[in-house]
C-alpha cells in the first residue's frame, strides 16, 4: 500500500503545477514638453522597441493596452515569460507602464527568485527620453 501511496503522489505532483507571477514596479509615462505623445504614436515606438527586443506584442484596437511577451525560459518542467503592458491614458492619469515575470511549471515558488527588474522596460524608457518622446517615473 505504501508503494501505491508513494506512487500515486509522485504522479500527482508531475500533473500538479506551480503558477507564480512577480512585478517589477509600475512607471508612467509623460510626454516631453515639445510633445503631445499620442497614444497611437506611443504604442507604435513601444511596439516596434519591443518586437526587436525579442517580444510578441498585440495592439489592440483603442482604448486597449498594448501587450507585449517575451519567452525567458522555457523548460520541459518550466516556463517564465516576461509581460510588458502599457496602459493608454485617461483624464486623470498619463499613460502607465507595468511589467511582470510570470512563471509555470514544476518548480515550486519558493525556489524562484521573488525579486523581478525587466532590463527591457529600463532600455525603454531611455530610448523614449533619447527620441524626445517623453519620459518614465516610478509610481510610488
Amino acid at each position: 500500500m505504501y508503494k501505491f501511496n508513494a506512487l500515486l503522489f509522485f504522479s500527482l505532483s508531475l500533473v500538479a503545477g506551480c503558477t507564480n507571477v512577480v512585478s517589477d514596479v509600475a512607471r508612467t509615462i509623460h510626454p516631453a514638453p515639445s510633445s503631445s505623445l499620442q497614444a497611437s504614436k506611443l504604442f507604435s515606438a513601444a511596439s516596434g522597441f519591443f518586437t526587436e527586443a525579442g517580444y510578441q506584442c498585440n495592439v489592440y484596437p483603442d482604448p486597449s493596452p498594448l501587450r507585449c511577451t517575451k519567452e525567458l525560459r522555457d523548460l520541459y518542467i518550466h516556463q517564465s515569460q516576461a509581460v510588458v503592458q502599457i496602459y493608454p491614458r485617461d483624464e486623470a492619469y498619463p499613460h502607465t507602464l507595468v511589467t511582470s515575470r510570470w512563471d509555470e511549471g514544476l518548480i515550486p515558488g519558493e525556489f524562484i527568485s521573488s525579486e523581478f527588474t525587466n532590463p527591457d522596460v529600463k532600455a525603454f524608457c531611455e530610448y523614449l527620453h533619447a527620441h524626445a518622446l517623453g519620459s518614465c517615473r516610478i509610481i510610488k
